[in-house]
């Protein structure tokens, strides 16, 4: 494997990436199989899904990942990728598999799916977004027509309208993002945007001059801000952005380099950085873009395989996830993920919050006489360690959120805490 590298250099005569450098490095996934999506609902809890019905999972925030064996998903010889994946908690899920297929529901972490009952005439599954586990959207087309969006309200599907999509079921709707309840955008294979200000019930599409290549990922940062990833198709520079909420488009030239790549995926942190994965337009390097997000300051890393998408498991701790099982992740997991997880299980944490202490409760069967218990800021940082008591004094802690880990028994279980 080639080294890492970090390359800052002069993108156009007008336009140059600086930001502090950044590093990433390589994890096994223990497969060859491209991985196509990643996504944590939780700071442990990790699902990734890749060609071939790959479907990896982890339980000890990315350092080991694991594959299942996914049960009641019916892949197709030639429908066999999952393409898109997320989870609104450690347990319940969704998934579109492809790249011409249907959707799937988890409830138990991956084991068992169930197809989902959409409205209308949504053949073709791919973008998805979810609020909670019975409010979303998902995207693709119909079986003779453009982009469609089938709405999930309250745990009941229906079919969003579509203003001015286009007849070709080729042009699907790839990716979906939303600012707030009411404010959304939808990208599509076909170049356009597609925008909604009801909660997605009715999508308009947004017509752009010049024309935009086949739209790959959208994001919003806020109400007025957003960036969308497209095909370079060798004569793309720089991510598109909007900075009227969606309304109107142009090259990004802050972010443009001379590596005409494809922007595959776009991802905002916990912490505010947004960043940009894919690949040069010769298909040599993989690229990961970062910004902190204040529209000007970009860097990228040249990396070793095509970026497919990007994740984050708390505020800072950013995953990628490309070709050939390609993980990297932006920096040394140590503390939090130093060492081999023993068998999780649920633990009650009370009063939560609090300010001076908390009692810790593991299931019954579980011998707690002899007890560690850590306590984690949420970048990682071990900030407190108790043996041997299930009620823990916190008094010295600065109000936030922490990450607390107690074991006993051989087995391991993981909750938030937060200090008043």
């Amino acid at each position: 494997m080639k080294k890492i590298q970090l390359l800052l250099v002069f993108a156009l005569s007008f336009s140059t990436l600086q930001a502090q450098p950044q590093n990433w490095f390589q994890i096994s996934s223990g497969t060859t199989k491209n991985l196509n999506t990643i996504h944590f609902p939780s700071p442990w809890v990790g699902y990734i899904g890749g060609d071939d019905s790959l479907l990896l999972k982890t339980t000890d925030g990315g350092l080991t990942w694991n594959s299942m064996n996914p049960s009641g998903i019916n892949f197709l010889s030639w429908n066999a990728n999952i393409i898109n994946l997320q989870f609104l908690t450690d347990s319940i899920g969704y998934l579109t598999i492809g790249p011409y297929a249907t959707s799937y529901k988890t409830v138990d972490g991956g084991l068992h799916w169930t197809s989902n009952n959409l409205f209308g005439n949504n053949c073709y599954n791919h973008g998805l977004f979810f609020f909670d586990p019975d409010n979303g959207f998902i995207g693709g087309s119909g079986c003779f027509q453009g982009e469609l969006i089938s709405k999930l309200t309250a745990g009941i599907w229906s079919q969003a309208t579509m203003n001015s999509s286009t007849w070709d079921s080729q042009n699907m709707i790839v990716d979906i993002d939303f600012f707030n309840t009411q404010l959304g955008l939808a990208a599509s294979t076909s170049g356009l945007i597609f925008r909604t200000t009801d909660g997605g019930f009715t999508w308009d599409s947004i017509p752009s001059n010049p024309s935009m290549n086949p739209l790959t990922s959208v994001l919003m940062v806020n109400d007025t801000l957003a960036y969308a990833g497209y095909q370079s198709l060798s004569v793309g520079f720089g991510l598109y952005i909007s900075t009227d909420g969606g309304l109107t488009w142009a090259e990004d030239l802050n972010s443009a380099t001379f590596f005409y790549p494809d922007f595959l995926s776009l991802h905002q942190s916990g912490s505010g950085e947004i960043f940009s994965g894919g690949i040069s337009q010769g298909g040599i390097d993989g690229l990961i873009f970062n910004s902190p997000g204040d529209i000007i300051s970009w860097n990228f890393a040249v990396v070793d395989q095509q970026i497919n998408s990007i994740s984050s498991n708390n505020d800072s701790t950013v995953f990628a996830v490309g070709d050939s099982g390609y993980i990297v992740v932006n920096k040394i997991l140590t503390g939090l993920l130093s060492h081999n997880a023993p068998q999780l299980v649920e633990i009650k944490i009370s009063p939560n919050p609090t300010n001076q202490y908390f009692r810790l409760e593991f299931p019954q069967h579980i011998n707690t006489s002899n007890i560690t218990t850590k306590i984690y800021s949420l970048l990682g940082e071990l900030v407190q360690v108790e043996t041997n008591a299930t009620t823990i004094d916190i008094r010295k802690l600065a109000a936030g959120v922490y990450v607390i880990e107690a074991f006993a028994d051989g087995f391991v279980g993981r909750s938030k805490l937060v200090v008043e």
